[in-house]
This record gives structure tokens, C-alpha cells and sequence, in this order.
């Protein structure tokens, strides 16, 4: 009977399963439609910031790798590879760099070894440091350690320096690095309007005291950034997941947007 209604409604079960489909892509993936489909935001009476654009990075795609924090991930990078991002700690203990995303996780990949791999693979990468502990007690001695090895390595132009704390990145920024301001972590869809706007006058205050080149936010956040602050590149990340339509289209559309400088794929 199951069978004679199936061969019966062969055209109308195809529907159903194609329907259901893409119903179940978009769920999972609405933070990706809300890219492709941003909502409108409520103005805001912000003072004209722009990016520093002085310094600019030399790199060959706007799709880079993410989280490449150990010897084999970095290994394994196809030569043309065009972003590498991985995440530091500078241990004043230690005197350097380590390579590592989690706090209070050891590590014992120092950044200097890092590095010496990726120059011996031949890689011409752009490199994203996520600075994760910048912070008064490690700026000073964090500064000077990632000039040192910018000069060893011969990275100028090719090394973006991240962080949440943009009045530390000022020196990085007169040195040459590009600097990107990690702005505050929140879903512009799940907030007020008067919240998204009090979020927008923050972080413009924030930029005419400590100038940067570019803002880093979640995929989701890049709606609200490019809206409040389209003069500035967004750099951002996002996942990367087979069999999803959703996806496959957001990647289109990312890589078509000329506000969005980067995206970091796992």
C-alpha cells in the first residue's frame, strides 16, 4: 500500500523531502540568512570614525584558515594557502609566545617555532594573531617580542594583530602592524534597539580615542558593523558545512562583499 502511494506520488514526496530540506538548512544556519538578510537597524547619532588606512596587509584571498594552533594543522596547509589564524598568549614567565586558543591550557608551541615552520614550507600567508591576554602586565614585553620576530622573519606587511583592547593596540599600530579592534561579543538580533544603539555609540567612542584599521566581529555581528560603520573593513568568521545550501550561498555572498575583508573557515 506504502509502496503503491509512493510510486503514485512520486513528484509530491520529492517536495515534501526538498521542502523539508532546506526548512531544516535554514534553521540550523539562520545566523548565515541573517547576513544574506539583514534586518534594519534603528539610527544612531554617532561622530564620523574612519579606519586608519595609512597601514595596509598584504594578502592574496579573503578566506583564511582558522585556529591553526599546533605543528600538524600548520604542516598540513596547502602551499597557496592565502590567511593563516591562530590564537597567542604572551607568557612573561616564559618570554614569548605561545600558541594556543583555551586560558590556563599549557602550551608548549612558542610562536618563534611557529614561525620558523612556516618559513620553511615557503608559505607567503597572511598571518592573524589573535592576541588573547593583551593586557597592561604582557603589552610591553609582548610589543617588543612580535617586532623581534616580524623582523627575523622578514612579516612585514603580512601580519594582522587582533585584540579586545584597542588602547593597547596603539603602539602595535604605529609600528606598521594592522590592528583590529575584537569589538564586544553580543547577537544584534536578540537585543533592543536601544541597546544596539548604546552598543553603536560605544564602539564608535571608543574608535576616535584608539584608532584601528579594521573591526573583527561574529559573522552574525557584521549586519550591525557594516551598518554603523560601513568606512570600516569587517573581518569576521564563520563555519564551513557540507551538504548546506545555506551555506554554500552565504560563502557566495561573503565573497562578494567587499566590506568583509576576511573570513576565517575552520
Amino acid at each position: 500500500m506504502l509502496l503503491k502511494w509512493i510510486t503514485g506520488n512520486k513528484y509530491k514526496l520529492m517536495a515534501i523531502i526538498v521542502g523539508g530540506y532546506l526548512l531544516t538548512d535554514g534553521l540550523l544556519n539562520k545566523g548565515q540568512l541573517r547576513v544574506m538578510f539583514p534586518k534594519d537597524f534603528p539610527e544612531a547619532s554617532l561622530a564620523v570614525v574612519r579606519p586608519d588606512t595609512v597601514i595596509s596587509l598584504n594578502h592574496t584571498g579573503k578566506e583564511w584558515v582558522k585556529a591553526v594552533n599546533t605543528v600538524s594543522l600548520l604542516k598540513a596547509l596547502p602551499a597557496g594557502t592565502a590567511g593563516i589564524e591562530c590564537d597567542v598568549y604572551y607568557e612573561n614567565a616564559r618570554s614569548g609566545f605561545y600558541v594556543h586558543h583555551d586560558p590556563g591550557i599549557a602550551s608548549q608551541l612558542n610562536l618563534d617555532e611557529w614561525l620558523s615552520i612556516y618559513r620553511e614550507r615557503g608559505l607567503r600567508s597572511g598571518i592573524w594573531l589573535d592576541l588573547k591576554n593583551l593586557r597592561d602586565s604582557t603589552h610591553e614585553k609582548a610589543f617588543a617580542e612580535l617586532n623581534r620576530l616580524r623582523a627575523k622573519y622578514g612579516l612585514a606587511g603580512k601580519v594582522l594583530v587582533e585584540s579586545n583592547h584597542p588602547e593597547l593596540l596603539q603602539s602595535f599600530r604605529d609600528s606598521g602592524f594592522y590592528t583590529a579592534y575584537y569589538t564586544p561579543n553580543f547577537n544584534p538580533y536578540a537585543v533592543s534597539d536601544d541597546s544596539l544603539q548604546k552598543m553603536a555609540v560605544r564602539i564608535s567612542t571608543t574608535l576616535q580615542r584608539y584608532p584601528v584599521n579594521a573591526l573583527t566581529g561574529y559573522y552574525f555581528q557584521h549586519p550591525f558593523l557594516h551598518h554603523y560603520f560601513p568606512s570600516y573593513p569587517v573581518l569576521t568568521w564563520s563555519p564551513k558545512r557540507r551538504f548546506s545550501l545555506v551555506n554554500w550561498w552565504f560563502r557566495r555572498t561573503v565573497r562578494a562583499d567587499r566590506s568583509i575583508l576576511i573570513t576565517l573557515y575552520n
